[in-house]
């Protein structure tokens, strides 16, 4: 069977209405868009998601959603191109991107709000997978980036999927660099009658002594910070590689090793005290 065999069926007409024919070959051409056009959508998507976007992304959950985003757009454009092959007036589309835009303005509001800032994130990437940070007063770190929500872990160990349009709106605090350091902080008290200079000496030696501890972007330094109610009141900085321990881990380290070092040189950590001064009888 050839096409002239099969013209006069591809020209059966099977619907008239308002001034359009519908032909049996419009209604194979729709289909042969709708099918066809959703497999090469398919194969063009892969192509650029083996090609293209495994270049050119570095987060692997971008990596992964791109080649969707291709997918589904180049279809929807053969989906289009199907419509309008069986005649589907302009007229309905307008209706349908009113209703459609109704709906999302009374029930999809959110669910826009948060694709839309999902897909800022992915291009603007304000913060990566295993970056940690804070947001309504919850620290983690970063899981996955979807195009709807965040996934988070906190230092709990409880999952949070934090909306997109939340990391957008309000301040997050993102506590990872671009060089995957953080600063740490260690507060301490020695006795009034300690040298200080030694104990200035002994806090940076320990907390350059850890390794996960780095020297830039500055090394260990300590604060004589005041003259406490009962002692002396030092304040130790130092800068973690985060890829090697977190901080809080690194703080504990370095406490259990001053407290060590204070020990071998005899520096004593006061307890708290409190004078009392009661007056004399008349």
């Amino acid at each position: 069977m050839n096409f002239q065999t099969l013209q006069p069926y591809l020209h059966r007409v099977i619907w008239t209405g308002n001034g359009f024919s519908l032909t049996l070959g419009d209604l194979a051409l729709a289909l042969l868009l709708v099918i066809g056009g959703g497999l090469l959508s398919r194969l063009v998507a892969a192509f650029f998601g083996r090609r293209v976007i495994r270049r050119l992304a570095t987060s692997p959950h971008t990596r992964e959603l791109a080649p969707r985003w291709i997918f589904f757009t180049l279809w929807a454009l053969f989906i289009l191109a199907a419509l309008r092959v069986l005649g589907v007036p302009l007229t309905l589309f307008n209706f349908l991107g009113g209703a459609i835009a109704l709906g999302f303005g009374f029930g999809a509001q959110n669910l826009c709000s948060n694709l839309i800032s999902g897909a800022i994130i992915l291009v603007a990437r304000p913060y990566r997978i295993g970056d940690i940070v804070e947001i309504d007063g919850q620290a983690g770190t970063v899981l996955a980036i979807g195009l709807r929500a965040t996934e988070v872990l906190t230092y709990d160990g409880v999952n949070l999927l934090v909306p997109n349009s939340n990391f957008l709106s309000n301040t997050i605090v993102n506590r990872t660099n671009y060089d995957r350091s953080l600063r740490g902080l260690v507060t301490i008290s020695a006795a009034y009658d300690a040298d200080s200079r030694l104990v200035d000496e002994t806090l940076r030696a320990v907390a350059a002594a850890h390794p996960a501890v780095i020297q830039a972007p500055t090394p260990p330094w300590v604060i004589f910070d005041n003259f406490g109610d009962s002692g002396l009141e030092f304040k130790l900085f130092f800068w973690v590689d985060t890829t090697r321990n977190n901080v809080a881990a690194t703080a504990s380290d370095i406490r259990h090793a001053a407290l060590d070092a204070f020990r071998q040189k005899n520096i004593s950590i006061p307890y708290p005290q409190l004078d009392v001064h009661l007056p004399k009888n008349p």
